[in-house]
């Protein structure tokens, strides 16, 4: 088997790359090309992509960007972000899968400690033996709510929450129409003010107007569904099509404020499940969230039904000095601030 590391996805002829991530179980469209392509452009990433090709036919990729660790002088490998990432591989999978790990610790240089990363599919736990052997430990950092559309829209509702099925019926009680498209260049430009203003509500992280002007590329990939109160813009939601996994992604919310008086969120989620439902999808994903029973948005994507599916992650230190070096460093400040919290 041949390996390359590619410094751009720009440098991966794209139907070779979608080629793998189709014929694998566990590709995604967070695998895809247009979607890395998004990442690298809109978040000026640098990435480490690893292909392995065989008989001149790709057979596996590994997409990974070069983050720095916060708080530290150090780097690691990790999944693109936002998103999710782990090796995907088409066949072959024994040899191709210790020629991907071969491959992302070679490119573990220039000061860079350590490969992280976290998948979608639950399946990639087939590899948990094989990652331990090759010093891999696996985490847990969030999780994700699934809803399994093929239930269907009335056993999906009376999953929910009392709260969630009566903001519902209330919203029904207005006059409101939900209009769906895909979005171009400029509709992702208008749907980005609000799901900025959301994010400086929340005190978040916002990602860069870049991103979303890259993800118009993403043509069918991407859905964008906005709520309409007497014929008043109230809120719209950005969804993330993953034919791969037979599964619609809510990703990105611009529903403000203001909007909550329509119960916008509930409406919008109704129309985009019975939408995923009528077009023959299988899960409807709510996105990642802390692991904790008492955090606000756990419990908000919580009231809606769904099951919640671990995220898993697998971490390896790559330069001892530096990786232990590192590791202290953490342990200290993980412990200090758990004794900050006790005394608090």
């Amino acid at each position: 088997m041949d390996v390359e590391i590619h410094h751009s996805i720009e440098s991966v002829p794209k139907r070779q790359w979608n080629h793998v991530v189709e014929q694998s179980p566990h590709g995604s469209v967070f695998h895809r090309y247009r979607w890395l392509a998004a990442v690298e452009r809109g978040r000026d990433e640098t990435v480490r992509h690893v292909l392995v090709v065989s008989d001149d036919a790709p057979v596996a990729v590994f997409p990974n960007v070069v983050e720095s660790i916060p708080m530290t002088p150090f780097e690691r490998l990790s999944s693109p972000v936002p998103g999710f990432g782990g090796p995907v591989i088409a066949t072959n999978e024994g040899d191709a899968l210790d020629a991907l790990l071969d491959a992302v610790k070679s490119a573990c240089e220039d000061g860079i400690v350590a490969h992280a990363f976290r998948t979608l599919d639950e399946e990639t736990v087939r590899y948990q033996r094989r990652l331990e052997e090759r010093g891999y430990w696996q985490t847990l950092a969030s999780c994700r709510f699934v809803v399994d559309l093929g239930d269907g829209w009335e056993s999906i509702r009376d999953g929910m929450s009392s709260s969630r099925q009566r903001a519902i019926r209330t919203g029904h009680k207005a006059d409101f129409r939900v209009r769906d498209e895909v979005p171009d260049r400029e509709r992702l430009g208008s749907f980005y003010q609000g799901y900025r203003r959301v994010m400086d509500r929340v005190d978040g992280d916002a990602y860069p107007r870049s991103f979303f002007e890259e993800l118009a590329s993403m043509d069918d990939r991407l859905r964008l569904f906005s709520l309409e109160v007497d014929d008043d813009p109230a809120g719209s939601l950005l969804y993330l099509v993953d034919e791969e996994q037979s599964t619609m992604h809510y990703f990105f919310s611009a529903v403000e404020r203001d909007h909550f008086e329509h119960n916008a969120s509930e409406l919008l989620h109704e129309h985009a499940m019975k939408w995923g439902i009528e077009r023959g999808y299988r899960y409807y994903d709510f996105g990642e969230t802390s692991p904790d029973f008492r955090d606000g948005l756990f419990r908000f994507k919580e009231r809606f039904g769904g099951r919640a599916v671990p995220t898993l992650s697998w971490e390896r230190g790559c330069a001892p000095v530096r990786w232990n070096a590192f590791r202290l460093g953490r342990w200290l400040f993980q412990s200090a601030n758990r004794l900050r919290e006790e005394r608090a």
